[in-house]
């Protein structure tokens, strides 16, 4: 609708001689005269009565041109107005927003731009709005409006998301040109995401035409545009084009505004990119669609309809498999029958079912032939391996399958050889023969620092994918998938899983293959939710939720077993030992994202629950309660938790469970908790006997006897032997780093080693400790794992004491910063982390003034 259909003027400046201010109040008046007219008291009234009141004096400074009135004052009085006349609809309000941005802007211009600097310059140098920057692409002869599949009305953030060819991009661009059309849009930003560095560069390019100013730092450039966008009041869309890594927009998001629109198209469905914005999903065009897009481009007397439904299906109706094909058939001037002919014929090459110029400006050929591509991996030697492989290869993380997935025992079942080693084997050549016709291909970035060898240990041809990342083309992966039959799709799904769980099962699982295996599981479950829940839940959706917290990730974590939680909550009874298990494991990450009071009581509460059900010496009901008790406890009970933990363990030792695991375990939270309650000499007791016991069993020299000496001698230097303390802990260091030199018992043994060497006197010792420590805890386990927090930590808590204070108050404050995106601000470990930059600073600024330091407590 125009301007003049809404009653109206249309928007324009001033006449000359006019003030801005005197050019806005006669659009006021004028469209008051259209409305009706009326005095000065009928217009007050008539605001009353719409609820939306403006005083007398305020409608006199909006219509004398002396003053500016505000935009709050012109929307209530062009409402009040459109009701007293009973009009159908909403009023233009939108229009008026933009005759008073237009306003605002000349009062600026002519203030020589304090309110837009850059408004003012581009009004010097003739730039108008609207602006745009980044070109809309045209309109594709593979493009079909559908109605259906529009961008919702704005404001907000839209994720267009399918497989490649379906019209992402194309859908933004309609969505775009159309407002542009309209008059509804004032500032178009088109980007595409080829890279985090390309995206940095045009966002801070962009940021500083709209600003006025520029940063030499790039990603700060970038940062801007997001904050002018939030105070923007005119209308803006911002086009993300193909973004294909999440994580290249962290940081350069556009906000959430009232006047604002962020169209992101992207073939990636992550659950973590999803949480943005509403998602749009763009699909292949339905029969209808396809067959009116081939009739159109085609012409109708071409073939018949029947004939085009078929090619149409043959495409799988992917709107740029059926542009290309179209686009072929009227350069080779053949029919759609001997398209489809040649399509089906064994060993047709894409390069002869193309046209030689590509349609619409896509760079890549559609490729129509996935599923004889897999038919003929499959024929090959070892016949009838390869087509099951690639069923499960679609389910998961197309960007990184490691390598490890395809020698579980889960996988090797793929191949019918009764033989495990030759199954494996198997299994290797059919990833390879998929690979020879490029249905896939193998990286050999390495996933895992394990050697490649078997789950027995034996070296062979099938663990040589081992350290290896199989990456599947998404299109390759969707057409895979929408061939599955239900039963297929039901046990590529089962093996998957499986899978994955045998992955983590194996023993010494590094950092970096655990990240690829969330990576994957997370994919399965976007994919296969419902089969995966069906008929119970499959154990790989909680060993998901564990990876993502033990990673460092806690609070996701929590989220993870929070929704899993709602949707088992729905299937199964409240009794049900499914819903009960999964209270548990959300209960744990309560804790463990930094609510451990919370915790404790949801334990409590799951143990009354649990009670009526079970026998009251079922291990797994002294189990939840001791959880409650060890929670209790972290919260900052630990005399109550002694109480409860002694009660347990003299219970088990009663029932002859001296020997289970739940039992040392209890034996080990008590003393932890005696240790707390400043009974040293009671926790050293108990480590004793647990060391002895095993010292018996086992022999003096075993790790695990090591393991227990050291925990003993840990009260023994808290009772002042320090020196005995640290020569067990360097005993057990000595044979832990033959065994696993990178394990994380290793690197807490190293830890407590530099922690009692600081406490003996020695910091600066301490930190030459922590240093490496660092160094290996990074490599190893990445930069978000609470370990390598914690180093970080002890190591500017040590660099305090050996009289760095002003470094480590530097390291401190970095390390605050990053505890508080990573872990939340409410998690326990922020207010030690203050206290020690407390410490830094007061002793580096005791250090500046030449005082004696802060005595230390």
């Amino acid at each position: 609708m125009t301007d003049e259909e809404n009653g109206r003027a249309p928007q324009r400046g001033p006449s000359p001689g006019q003030t801005p201010r005197e050019w806005f109040a006669a659009l006021l008046r004028a469209h008051i005269e259209e409305r009706g007219g009326g005095s000065y008291g009928e217009l007050v009234e008539a605001t009353r009565r719409a609820h939306v009141p403006v005083a007398r004096s305020t409608l006199g400074d909006a219509l004398s041109g002396t003053h500016t009135p505000r935009l709050e004052t012109v929307q209530n009085l062009v409402i009040a107005l459109h009701r007293r006349q009973g009009l159908p609809g909403e009023p233009d309000l939108p229009g008026w927003g933009r005759d008073y941005e237009l306003l605002q802007d000349l009062l600026s211009v002519r203030r020589e731009g304090s309110r837009s600097a850059s408004d003012a310059r581009a009004a010097s140098e003739g730039r108008t709005w609207p602006r745009e920057f980044g070109k809309v692409p045209e309109a594709a002869g593979a493009f079909l409006a559908r109605p259906g599949r529009r961008v919702p009305e704005g404001p907000g953030r839209f994720l267009l998301t399918g497989t490649g060819g379906v019209g992402k991009t194309q859908t933004a661009a309609e969505y775009v040109r159309e407002r542009l059309s309209a008059g509804s849009l004032d500032l178009v930003i088109w980007v595409t995401a080829a890279s985090r560095e390309k995206l940095v560069g045009d966002l801070a390019a962009i940021a500083a035409d709209l600003t006025g100013t520029t940063r030499p730092n790039a990603e700060d450039a970038a940062a801007q545009l997001e904050r002018w966008l939030a105070r923007a009041r005119r209308s803006w869309c911002v086009v993300i084009d193909d973004l294909a890594r999440p994580q290249d927009l962290e940081g350069l998001w556009p906000p959430y505004s009232d006047h604002g629109v962020t169209l992101v198209t992207t073939r990636r469905r992550d659950a973590a990119l999803q949480a943005r914005g509403t998602v749009v999903d763009l699909t292949p065009f339905d029969e209808r669609e396809s067959l009116a897009y081939l009739t159109s481009r085609l012409g109708p007397h071409r073939a018949a309809p029947e004939d085009l439904a078929a090619l149409a299906a043959d495409l799988g109706h992917l709107p740029l498999g059926l542009a290309q094909t179209a686009a072929f058939l009227l350069d080779s001037d053949i029919s759609p029958a001997a398209y489809r002919a040649r399509l089906a014929r064994e060993g047709a090459r894409l390069a002869e079912l193309v046209p030689n110029s590509l349609p619409d400006g896509y760079p890549l050929p559609f490729s129509a032939a996935w599923s004889l591509s897999v038919e003929r991996a499959d024929a090959l030697r070892p016949s009838g391996v390869a087509g099951p492989v690639m069923q499960v290869l679609s389910l998961l993380d197309g960007t990184g399958v490691p390598g490890e997935l395809l020698v579980t025992p889960a996988l090797s079942a793929l191949s019918p050889h009764p033989s495990d080693a030759t199954a494996r084997d198997e299994v290797h050549d059919a990833v390879h023969n998929l690979r020879h016709l490029s249905l896939l291909s193998v990286d050999t970035t390495a996933t895992s620092s394990r050697p490649p060898e078997h789950a027995t240990g034996e070296p062979g041809p099938g663990g040589a994918l081992a350290g290896k990342a199989i990456r599947v083309h998404t299109l390759t992966q969707r057409a895979t998938r929408d061939l599955l039959a239900a039963p297929e799709r039901r046990s590529a799904v089962s093996t998957a899983a499986q899978a994955l769980v045998e992955g983590w099962q194996a023993p010494g699982v590094p950092a970096r293959l655990d990240r690829a295996l969330r990576a994957n599981a997370f994919a399965l479950a976007g994919h296969a939710r419902d089969e995966l829940l069906t008929p119970v839940p499959h154990p790989v959706l909680y060993r998901m939720g564990h990876s993502l917290g033990d990673s460092g990730q806690a609070s996701a974590a929590l989220r993870h077993f929070r929704r899993l939680r709602e949707v088992v909550d729905a299937r199964f009874a409240p009794d049900d030992e499914i819903s009960l298990d999964t209270r548990g494991h959300l209960a744990w990450w309560q804790a463990k994202a930094g609510d451990p009071a919370g915790a404790a009581r949801a334990y409590a509460a799951l143990y009354a629950d649990q009670a009526p059900l079970y026998p009251s010496d079922h291990p797994g009901l002294l189990q939840t309660r001791q959880s409650a008790a060890v929670w209790r406890g972290a919260a900052g009970d630990p005399h109550a938790a002694v109480v409860e933990l002694k009660y347990l363990y003299e219970l088990r030792i009663g029932l002859g469970r001296s020997t289970d695991r739940d039992t040392i375990s209890n034996r080990n939270h008590l003393a932890n908790f005696l240790a707390a309650s400043g009974d040293h000499a009671g926790a050293l007791a108990l480590h004793e006997e647990a060391w002895r016991e095993d010292e018996a069993r086992l022999g003096p020299d075993h790790p695990d006897v090591l393991r227990a000496r050291s925990a003993a001698m840990h009260h023994r230097g808290e009772l002042g032997d320090v020196r005995s303390a640290l020569a067990a802990l360097r005993d057990l260091l000595e044979v832990q780093q033959v065994e696993d030199p990178d394990g994380p018992d290793t690197f807490a043994t190293r830890a407590r080693i530099a922690d009692w060497t600081g406490r003996s006197g020695h910091a600066a010792k301490a930190v030459a400790l922590l240093e490496p420590l660092f160094s290996d805890r990074l490599r190893v386990m990445g930069p978000e794992h609470p370990h390598t927090l914690g180093t970080r930590m002890d190591l500017a808590r040590w660099r305090t004491a050996a009289g760095e204070p002003a470094r480590a108050a530097t390291e401190l404050t970095e390390l605050l910063a990053d505890e508080e995106e990573l872990l939340g601000p409410n998690h326990p470990a922020l207010p030690a982390t203050r206290a020690a930059l407390a410490e830094a600073l007061a002793e580096a600024e005791a250090d500046a003034l030449g005082a004696a330091p802060p005595e230390r407590t």
